[in-house]
């Protein structure tokens, strides 16, 4: 029989098993470190991972709860790194691995270890801006992890040294995930043109925004790859902390915060050949109650449909954050010159830009965030034997 996933990289007493008391209904650990963790005895026969049940994990599960008997009374045994189970009903053997159990313990302490860590930040983060160098995390692991943990923690990571051509660009995007296609092809060209049939191709400065909430879902990581930056020094991108703009605003005005995480707001685009709409809540949050989505964008913002006692209150609402938004003290300022990219998440940071004169040009490119995050938990568990991470 199987035991279940083992993370590679253990510290020695967080993992390791001391001692093992039974209850009615679940299996008290204590562990080397003074941790003590409680397992429901349906959860642990649920995970079972042996050849018989097969494994959750991989998809190939052939045991299923309605196979559950009504007695579930056990016998137990174990080592300091292994943990056996007798079932009594059916004189089944579960096997389980410390490490395994231990990353996945139910208690308030582990399970916020395991959540995302958000760190916020303000107008003062030009300075703290992570950065790595592209060739470095394109022959190094530990470097490549450096941008997913940048992303997963800030929101945003500073590519240098990027070849300055469009090869480049879905190159990028390749090394992180996979470039989500869009009406606007596979890369969007941000050149300003005389006419442009999106306000992003004009040279005019642009109010801190997330992009394409009229998708279902909006797009996930963002790649700005510049290949030349304007001549006058214009054109600055301006990037803003969702997650900041939230915290501040629930403290200044709690009420018009639960009224932004529950009413969805609308958003379209309507052009030639695109009819696109979708509607969300502005803040959302996890099941812990953490912040996971902020989305924000006034110029897309498409009429509200609500009851209408709720119209005077979601604008009252609206009105103050776009403008907390719209305060330069939350505006991180950088002149993304050619051969750096900017690679961010847009369910958190907003952007903006200066208005500039001359010949800018920037590629822009999208990525799916569940492989993005999936490469990211790959890499954890590969160089800090993280398997259980939100």
């Amino acid at each position: 029989m199987e035991a279940s996933h083992i993370p590679r990289h253990c510290p020695q007493a967080e993992y390791q098993l001391t001692s093992v008391h039974r209850d009615p209904d679940k299996i008290r650990f204590n562990w080397g470190d003074g941790h003590q963790s409680g397992f429901h005895t349906i959860w642990l026969r649920d995970n079972c991972s042996c050849e018989m049940c097969g494994d959750h994990s991989g998809g190939h599960r052939f045991f299923e709860l309605n196979m559950l008997p009504d007695n579930l009374d056990y016998q137990v045994s174990h080592t300091d790194q292994m943990v056996e189970i007798r079932w009594t009903a059916d004189d089944h053997i579960s096997r389980f691995n410390t490490a395994w159990l231990r990353s996945h313990c139910q208690s308030d302490q582990e399970r916020n270890k395991r959540r995302s860590n958000p760190q916020l930040w303000d107008a003062s983060f030009t300075q703290s801006l992570p950065r790595v160098s592209y060739p470095d995390a394109q022959q190094k692991e530990s470097e490549l992890l450096k941008i997913f943990d940048a992303v997963r923690s800030y929101g945003i990571v500073l590519l240098e040294d990027v070849p300055k051509t469009a090869q480049a660009t879905e190159e990028i995007a390749g090394l992180l995930s996979f470039i989500r296609e869009t009406h606007y092809g596979r890369v969007f060209e941000i050149i300003s043109t005389p006419e442009p049939a999106v306000i992003a191709n004009a040279p005019v400065p642009l109010r801190p925004h997330t992009d394409e909430n009229f998708r279902e879902p909006p797009p996930g990581i963002m790649i700005f790859h510049s290949l030349r930056a304007s001549e006058d020094n214009g054109g600055e991108s301006v990037m803003t902390d969702g997650f900041k703009l939230a915290a501040d605003y629930k403290a200044m005005y709690p009420q018009d915060y639960q009224l932004l995480s529950e009413v969805p707001i609308p958003h379209r685009r309507f052009l030639d050949n695109v009819g696109l709409r979708a509607e969300a809540p502005m803040i959302q949050h996890d099941y812990f109650g953490q912040v996971c989505e902020f989305r924000l964008n006034e110029r897309t913002m498409g009429p509200i449909d609500l009851p209408e006692k709720l119209i005077s209150p979601v604008y009252s609402a609206l009105k103050k954050m776009f403008a907390l938004s719209y305060d330069s003290k939350y505006h991180m300022h950088y002149l993304l010159k050619g051969g750096e990219a900017l690679v961010f998440d847009n369910a958190r940071v907003l952007h903006a830009r200066t208005g500039f004169n001359g010949n800018r040009h920037v590629r822009l490119t999208h990525v799916g965030s569940d492989e993005f995050y999936s490469r990211w938990r790959q890499l954890r568990y590969k160089y800090n034997g993280d398997i259980n991470l939100a």
